[in-house]
């Protein structure tokens, strides 16, 4: 999870927190609900609601719709807007601002206008990773700045030339919807190494010396003769084509091995219930050997335990 979508979460909480202590505090004196009902409600809507929701949207949408946020840094600037924004506005509703025109009233307004204007940041973001793809017209040349599955998605005949360059994860479907959606072709040549200069050369040759312009119709036949996994039973131990979704729902503890190489929000995206062990591991660059060892070593313990 990203830096500010965990701090959404904490100050979530911590609002959370806030709110209750306050809801408590109507029950017990309800004098005080007329002066501070408002704070109530806010630290709990704006406060818990909102930023909660802020937190998941900001980690989810992006990874399950495939798209990154137009503009990742608006997520620093939503959060210190609608804190500033919130706290002011509570704290100047309790010293009296909403009961009369006064410069307090003013300044009440203010922190209202940032808070508002942190929630509008929250939904251009979000909006825009939600509103489908402009594919507009087909470049006249690949350049290294565009994304993999934009290029993909334009240009279907352009598999096979990432595909023998060395790009093989890309033969698997799941892998052109996600995180080739999201990553630059300089990203995919340097993760890969390959030389950029040389791939971009190699692809728009052979994409654009033809003097018919390649169209959108049908798949390379590679489409169709790709590996889409097989589920492993329980007894049997891990290979490379077996499906990464399986081995963890038989052998849960293998878990621990996929996130060790992979990283701790490898289970947030979708793909894995279908990836197999070897797409995953040319993936993040992990060794498949190493890998398939590791695993097999928990099944052989889990299978163990389990007798």
């Amino acid at each position: 999870m990203d830096k500010y979508a965990k701090l959404f979460s904490k100050a979530a909480l911590i609002y959370l927190a806030l709110g209750a202590f306050l809801g408590i505090g109507i029950s017990v004196r309800p004098e005080w609900g007329e002066r501070i009902r408002f704070v109530h409600i806010h630290l709990n809507l704006l406060g818990f609601m909102i930023m909660m929701i802020a937190s998941v949207a900001y980690h989810v949408l992006p990874r399950f719709n495939a798209r990154p946020l137009p503009w990742p840094e608006g997520v620093k600037y939503h959060f210190y807007l609608q804190n500033a924004g919130l706290l002011g506005m509570v704290s100047t509703h309790f010293a009296g601002g909403l009961w009369a025109e006064s410069s307090l009233h003013y300044l009440f307004v203010f922190f209202a206008v940032l808070a508002g204007a942190g929630i509008m940041l929250m939904v251009i973001n979000l909006y825009g990773v939600l509103a489908p793809a402009d594919s507009g017209d087909l470049p006249a040349r690949i350049t290294g700045d565009m994304k993999v599955g934009e290029t993909l998605d334009k240009f279907p005949n352009a598999l096979p030339a990432f595909l023998e360059s060395g790009f093989s994860s890309l033969a698997n479907p799941v892998a052109r919807k996600t995180f080739a959606k999201v990553v630059t072709i300089d990203k995919a040549c340097e993760k890969h190494g390959v030389d950029a200069k040389e791939f971009l050369q190699k692809l728009n040759a052979a994409l654009f010396s033809s003097s018919a312009p390649p169209t959108p119709s049908a798949r390379p036949s590679t489409e169709t003769t790709v590996n889409e996994g097989r589920k492993i039973k329980v007894g049997e131990f891990c290979d490379a084509d077996v499906m990464v979704g399986s081995v963890v729902k038989n052998y849960p503890d293998t878990r621990e091995v996929f996130e060790k190489h992979y990283g701790d929000d490898c289970f947030s995206c979708p793909g894995h219930a279908i990836e197999t062990v070897e797409q995953t591991a040319q993936m993040h660059n992990v060794d498949l050997q190493t890998l398939l060892k590791e695993l097999n070593c928990v099944v052989e313990s889990q299978l163990k335990n389990r007798t």
